[in-house]
C-alpha cells in the first residue's frame, strides 16, 4: 500500500510504516524482512486495515524465521475472523503445527471459541483441551474456564470443578477470580452455602472488579434471601462494597434490608418477594442472542430498527464538519405513539380493567428508550416509521447483529436504571459519574454516551381480559430465511422453515408460561404490600411514603415493557435507559427531542439493510455509504403502490 493512500493515521505511525516498507529481502536479510512484515501487519490490524494485514503477512514464507512465519499465519487467521471469514480462519489456525508454543495454544483457543459459537460443542471442547499451559498460561486459563462452562451445561459438575481448579491466579488473575466465583455458585446450589460465601469473600477487587461485584452481590442476596444464613448487616455491607454496578439492585435491596430489620410487619418480606419477581421477569424478557432452538444459528440473533433515509445517512456517513458519523440516539418516552405507555402495569396490578388512555408520565425521571423489532421487513412498520416528506414506505430498516447490544449474561445488573452508585437515601433518581478505574479521572466518553444495553421483548396486554402476548418472530420470517430448504427427521423430509418455526413456537410457549407464572406472583406480592401499606399509613405517614417510593422504584424496570395489545403487530423489543434530566448524557434538540447517545458503532454492527418500496432510489447512495463492509442491501419484499 502506498503511504499516500493511508488515511486517519498519525504522523508517527505513518513514519513507522514508511521505514518498515523500506526493508526488503534483497537489501536486508530474510529474517529482517519477515520481522518487518510482522510489524506492518500488526499496525495494519490495529488500525482496521485487515486486507493489508493479510497481504503483508502472506509475504512471510515457511523457510523464513519459524516464529515469524507462525505468527504471520496466526495474524492472517485473526484478520479473517475479524472479517467474518470463519472457514478461512479455522483452516489456517488448524494448520499451525502442534507444539508447546504460544501461537499454537492461542490458535487452539480461538478454534474452540468459533466451534462453540457454531454450536459444535464437542469440537470446541477438543480444541480447548489442546491448549497448553506452557505455551500460553493466559490462553490455557481461558480455555479451561470455557471448558468448565460447557461441562456445567452438560451436567458434569465434577469435571467442571477440575477444570476451574486447574486455573491458577498467576496464569490470569481475572479468569482465576471468575473460576472461584463459579465454584461458589455451584457450592451454593448444592446447599454448601457457608462454604460458597467463604469462597466469594476471598475474591479480590484488584483481580477483577466485575467478578468482585458479582461475588459481593451474591453474598448480599444469599444473606438476605436465605432464611438459614440470613444476616442483614452482612447483606447491607456486601451491597455497599459494590462499585459502579448493580445500581438498581443495591438501591432497592439496601432499603429492603433496613425495612426488614426493625419492622414486625410482613411488608419487608413482601417487598423482597416483589423485587425477586421483577428481576425474574426481566431475565425472562431479555433477548438472548445466542439461544438456539435447533442446531441451526441462534434464532433471535438480529433485530431491526426503522428510520428515515436522512437519519441513515447521518448514522453511516462521514460528514464534512464531523470526524465521525452521528451516534445512535435513544429518544424519550414522550415521543411514542402509544398513549397508554407506563399506565398498563399499575392498572393491571391494581385490578383496573379500563380502556381509557392517558398521556405518558413525565416527572423528574427521564425515560429514554429506542424501539427494535423482530420483523425486519414489515410493510406496516415501513408505512408508520421513517417517512420522508410524510410519504409512506419511504424509509429504511437497519438490521443489527448481536454485537450492537449488551450480552444476555451481563454482570452489571439492570444497567439501564441509572441510580446514583451510593448507599444514601435520596429523594429522586440521580446520576452516577463514571470514572476511569486506572487514572481516577473522569472518563469523558463514558459521561457523554451510554454503554451497550440489554434488549427486552415487550409484553402485550389486553386491559379488559387476561390476554398476554410476548414479542416474537412471526412465521413468515422463517420461510423467508429458509425458502425451500428441507430437513431430514427420521425417514421423513419436511420443510426446514416449518421445523424451525415449530421449535421456536415451543420456545416462546415456555417463555410465555414462565412469564405468566412470574406475573401472577408479582401481582400477589403487590396486593399484599398494598394491604400492609393501608395499615402502616394509619400509624406512620412518613414510613408509608418511603415504602411507596421504594415500591415504585422496584417496579420501574418493568413499567415501559408492558404495552397495549393494539400494538402487538409491531413485535417490539426495547433498549431502555432510565436516568434523571440533570445527567450529562441527556442532550436535547429544543422543542423536539430529549435523547441520550449510544456508544456502539452503527456501521460495523449492521447485518443488513432493507429499503422500503418508496425509497429504492437511495440504494446506490446506501451502497456508497457501506463501502468496505459486508452489509447486504435488499429491496423490501413487500409490494406497495403510493396513492
Amino acid at each position: 500500500m502506498n503511504i499516500d493512500d493511508l488515511e486517519g493515521l498519525n504522523d508517527k505511525t505513518l513514519k513507522e510504516i514508511e521505514e518498515l516498507q523500506k526493508v526488503t529481502r534483497k537489501g536486508n536479510s530474510d529474517d529482517n524482512f519477515s520481522l518487518a512484515q510482522r510489524k506492518l501487519a500488526e499496525i495494519y490490524y490495529k488500525h482496521g486495515l485487515l486486507d493489508e494485514a493479510v497481504r503483508v503477512s502472506k509475504l512471510i514464507e515457511p523457510q523464513d524465521n519459524k516464529e515469524h512465519y507462525e505468527k504471520a499465519q496466526y495474524n492472517i487467521g485473526a484478520a479473517y475472523d475479524e472479517q467474518g471469514k470463519t472457514k478461512e480462519a479455522l483452516k489456517i489456525w488448524s494448520e499451525i503445527e502442534e507444539d508447546s508454543s504460544e501461537i499454537y495454544s492461542r490458535a487452539q483457543y480461538n478454534i474452540g471459541n468459533i466451534k462453540n459459537d457454531l454450536g459444535e460443542f464437542k469440537e470446541a471442547k477438543k480444541a480447548w483441551s489442546r491448549v497448553k499451559q506452557k505455551g500460553s498460561p493466559e490462553a490455557y486459563a481461558r480455555a479451561q474456564s470455557n471448558l468448565a462452562s460447557q461441562l456445567i451445561k452438560e451436567g458434569k459438575e465434577d469435571d467442571a470443578f477440575r477444570a476451574w481448579n486447574n486455573i491458577k491466579k498467576e496464569y490470569d488473575p481475572e479468569v482465576y477470580a471468575l473460576a472461584q466465583f463459579n465454584i461458589g455458585v455451584v457450592l451454593n446450589r448444592k446447599g454448601n452455602t457457608q462454604e460458597a460465601i467463604e469462597v466469594w469473600e476471598k475474591i479480590e477487587e484488584e483481580d477483577s472488579l466485575d467478578t468482585f461485584n458479582r461475588a459481593q452481590y451474591n453474598i448480599g442476596t444469599v444473606s438476605l434471601e436465605d432464611t438459614i444464613y440470613r444476616d442483614f448487616v452482612r447483606a447491607e455491607n456486601a451491597f455497599k462494597r459494590i462499585v459502579n454496578s448493580y445500581q438498581y439492585e443495591k438501591r432497592c435491596l439496601i432499603q429492603i434490608c433496613r425495612l426488614l430489620k426493625p419492622l414486625s410487619t410482613d411488608i419487608g418480606e413482601d417487598l423482597l418477594l416483589l423485587f425477586i419477581c421483577v428481576t425474574n421477569i426481566i431475565e425472562i424478557l431479555k433477548v438472548d442472542f445466542s439461544h438456539r432452538v435447533t442446531e441451526n444459528k441462534p434464532v433471535e440473533r438480529k433485530l431491526a430498527h426503522y428510520t428515515g433515509t436522512q437519519i441513515t445517512n447521518l448514522l453511516l456517513a462521514k460528514g464534512e464538519d464531523q470526524k465521525l458519523p452521528s451516534p445512535f440516539r435513544l429518544n424519550t418516552i414522550n415521543n411514542v405513539n402509544d398513549p397508554s405507555e407506563g399506565k398498563l402495569l399499575l392498572n393491571h396490578l391494581n385490578g383496573i380493567k379500563e380502556t381509557s388512555l392517558y398521556a405518558p408520565d413525565f416527572d423528574e425521571r427521564l425515560h429514554a428508550f429506542i424501539s427494535f423489532t423482530f420483523n425486519h421487513d414489515s410493510l406496516n412498520q415501513f408505512r408508520l416509521y421513517g417517512k420522508k416528506d410524510n410519504k409512506e414506505a419511504s424509509g429504511i430498516s437497519l438490521v443489527f447483529n448481536k454485537g450492537f447490544f449488551q450480552k444476555h449474561n451481563s454482570t452489571v445488573g439492570l444497567s439501564y436504571v441509572a441510580f446514583e452508585d451510593n448507599s444514601k437515601e435520596v429523594g429522586i433518581t440521580s446520576v452516577q459519574k463514571y470514572v476511569d478505574d486506572k487514572s481516577g479521572k473522569n472518563n469523558i466518553e463514558a459521561i457523554n454516551k451510554i454503554k451497550k444495553q440489554p434488549v427486552m421483548r415487550c409484553v402485550y396486554l389486553d386491559p379488559t381480559s387476561d390476554y398476554i402476548h410476548l414479542a416474537q418472530r412471526n412465521r413468515l420470517t422463517f420461510f423467508r430465511e429458509f425458502n425451500d430448504e428441507v430437513v431430514q427427521l427420521g425417514s421423513e423430509q419436511i420443510s426446514k422453515a416449518e421445523h424451525e418455526w415449530k421449535e421456536y413456537q415451543s420456545f416462546i410457549d415456555k417463555k410465555t408460561k414462565d412469564f405468566r407464572r412470574a406475573f401472577i406472583d408479582l401481582r400477589s406480592a403487590y396486593t399484599a404490600i398494598a394491604e400492609e401499606l393501608t395499615k402502616i399509613e394509619e400509624k406512620n405517614l412518613n414510613l408509608s411514603g418511603r415504602i411507596k417510593n421504594l415500591l415504585n422504584e422496584i417496579l420501574l424496570p418493568l413499567k415501559y415493557l408492558i404495552k397495549h395489545s393494539a400494538f402487538q403487530e409491531e413485535q417490539e423489543c426495547r433498549m431502555v435507559y432510565m436516568t434523571s434530566l440533570d445527567d450529562e448524557k441527556v442532550k436535547m434538540d429544543f422543542g423536539k427531542f430529549l435523547y441520550v447517545e449510544y456508544e456502539a458503532d452503527v456501521k460495523f454492527n449492521l447485518d443488513k439493510i432493507y429499503v422500503a418500496p418508496a425509497a429504492t432510489s437511495y440504494q446506490p447512495y446506501l451502497a456508497k455509504l457501506l463501502c468496505g463492509t459486508d452489509v447486504k442491501i435488499e429491496l423490501s419484499n413487500n409490494p406497495y403502490r403510493q396513492t
